[in-house]
């Protein structure tokens, strides 16, 4: 004869062990669900984290580029000027991965030097000395990492800025910005299908 429970009706056979298979398959989705969702987001985390340490090099390279044209720029005056070698733009331009552009702009917005492509920006409030901006852009629908400055002439006039930058398309900021990513997303391909067996098993 069957147990009885209290109250006389008796214990269907194999009643213990759907309670236990179903508080089992509980006890997993409530510990695995987490790890499942926060691995989007870990992706997303990952991916911002990988662009921000692409930018870091290639931005540096950028505001070399742009101090080096500022010291050819000279102001006489009202007015200012570039000199800019043949030499040195192709150097400048020499770039087997992504397309540069440069600009210099005079105090009245007028076109010195360069590509009229890049958009001009608004001078700040106050311009510190040497200080080399970026900010994001697109030239011709494609994306562009832009560094900038503003040179101040020496009479210090406010409002009278010579403006420089440069310009890169991203394709190598990219391509560094997916070998961080894939660095770090692939141990997680492994990672995680341990983490489900052991959870898994001490459950077990």
């Amino acid at each position: 004869m069957w147990p009885r429970r209290r109250g006389g009706a008796p214990d269907a056979p194999g009643a213990d062990g759907k309670a236990f298979n179903s508080l089992f398959g509980e006890i997993l989705d409530w510990m695995l669900a987490p790890l499942l969702f926060l691995w989007p987001i870990s992706i997303i985390v990952t991916h911002n984290v990988a662009n921000s340490i692409a930018n870091q090099p290639y931005d540096q390279a950028l505001a070399v580029n742009v101090r080096a044209i500022a010291r050819l720029v000279k102001v006489e005056g009202n007015l200012a000027r570039v000199n800019f070698p043949a030499p040195a733009r192709l150097i400048l331009r020499a770039d087997e991965d992504d397309t540069v552009y440069y600009q210099v702009l005079g105090f009245r917005g007028e076109l010195l030097a360069g590509d009229k492509d890049i958009p001009p920006v608004t001078p700040p409030a106050s311009v510190e000395p040497d200080l080399v901006m970026f900010r994001d852009e697109q030239i011709a629908g494609e994306d562009v990492r832009v560094a900038y400055q503003f040179l101040q002439p020496p009479d210090g006039a406010r409002g009278r800025y010579v403006q420089l930058q440069v310009a890169e398309t991203r394709n190598k900021r990219s391509t560094l910005a997916s070998r961080v990513v894939t660095g770090v997303l692939l141990p997680q391909f492994a990672i995680i299908p341990i983490a489900v067996i052991l959870v898994w098993l001490g459950l077990t």
